[in-house]
């Protein structure tokens, strides 16, 4: 048995992404494919403050488990399709899901969405029936 130190070497900077990023689910329309959105906060030139700028990336979701509204993290890997060079690495802080009396799953408030609900507790807190 020979040590062959850049085997291992090789198998560490394999393993390790070359790049990753941190940024929101934009879009979930495209099958096991999301749509990340990725801050980069820069100083402008002239005026010396931070302005914030945004890239959009594809990223392969195997099993499809992220919603619209979740914090990722995605990791580069070998070329996917022509648009797609990363997978999903972890979903970092998953979105606020609603649920409606019918079944119907939201993933970000929208308006009107949760109305009724408020409406039902207040009647049971002051005991009304009618309202």
């Amino acid at each position: 048995m020979s040590f062959r130190p850049t085997a291992r070497l090789f198998e560490a900077v394999a393993a390790a992404p070359r790049q990753s990023f941190l940024g929101e689910v934009v879009g979930t329309k495209m099958q096991r494919t999301i749509k990340v959105r990725v801050p980069k906060v820069k100083i402008h030139p002239i005026v010396q403050k931070p302005v914030t700028y945004h890239k959009t990336f594809f990223a392969h979701d195997a099993k499809e488990k992220c919603v619209v509204g979740d914090y990722v993290r995605i990791d580069s890997c070998q070329k996917i399709s022509k648009k797609k060079n990363f997978t999903l690495g972890a979903i970092v802080k998953p979105a606020a899901r609603y649920v409606e009396k019918d079944g119907t799953v939201h993933t970000q408030k929208a308006p009107g969405v949760g109305e009724v609900d408020r409406l039902a507790k207040a009647k049971e807190v002051k005991g009304i029936e009618h309202m």
